[in-house]
């Protein structure tokens, strides 16, 4: 399905961040921006758990936007997730993509809380950077590959640094490798190997460890996936649980 423009990924951020709410881009578009050639399904931004609550009253507002009623009514209920679910989603009127929005607790809870250097492009921490940041991330244009860096320095959209976007997935790989919610982080971990790392746009020296050790034994291929995601659950210190069926039907 068509994506939505960059000008409209933009507009929200700065919805977002007018009203004190710190922001980063996640899902679909965060992989394309760092040169993932994918479909997006779905628009999604974290914010702090603090602000969930505001952000719902906030992004309602907009006339494009439904808030969803979270009920059979949805084309998007039930449904099994792959990924940990949203906290709430908004329906953009004349598109089949939806606006996710996930507390920084389900998928970045490893990194400090976002605060309001978020919303100020000097002051950004380490792990991220703007989306049009085109020193950083790939060009765009690139044959078979996600479309890079955000074409104007205008559109200031906060991202996971690719170091950062890799660990979070190994982090969600382990914490969720017995239920259906963690099946998409290992296949992602793929998909950067191939098209972030591969390209030459992921500086594994950033990477900090147990975790670099991990991801190059990974893509030395010198153990079974399963034994290696054991691994990484031992040296992360992840208690191992049984298969938990998380299906909602």
């Amino acid at each position: 399905m068509p994506a939505p423009p960059e000008s409209f990924i933009a507009a929200i951020a700065e919805t977002l961040n007018s009203a004190q709410i710190p922001c980063v881009l996640w899902g679909h578009y965060l992989l394309r921006v760092h040169g993932v050639p994918t479909v997006i399904a779905s628009m999604d931004f974290i914010v702090p758990d603090c602000a969930l609550k505001a952000a719902r009253e906030t992004l309602s507002l907009l006339p494009h936007l439904t808030l969803c009623r979270e009920d059979e009514s949805c084309p998007r209920y039930p449904i099994v997730w792959y990924h940990p679910p949203p906290s709430f989603h908004l329906h953009i009127k004349s598109s089949q993509v939806s606006l996710d929005i996930y507390p920084q607790s389900q998928v970045l809870w490893f990194l400090p809380p976002l605060d309001q250097s978020l919303l100020h492009p000097a002051t950004l921490p380490p792990q991220y950077l703007l989306a049009s940041d085109k020193d950083s991330l790939p060009p765009r244009g690139r044959l078979s590959r996600g479309s890079g860096a955000f074409a104007s320095p205008e559109h200031r959209v906060v991202v996971l640094q690719a170091h950062v976007l890799l660990e979070s997935c190994m982090r969600l790989s382990a914490r969720d490798s017995c239920k259906t919610i963690g099946s998409l982080s290992m296949a992602i971990i793929d998909y950067v190997e191939q098209y972030v790392d591969g390209d030459g746009f992921l500086d594994i020296e950033q990477l900090p460890e147990p975790l670099r050790t991990s991801y190059c034994e990974l893509k030395a291929d010198i153990k079974p996936v399963a034994q290696w995601l054991r691994d990484l659950k031992e040296a992360l210190g992840v208690p191992h649980v049984e298969w938990e069926d998380d299906r909602t039907w």
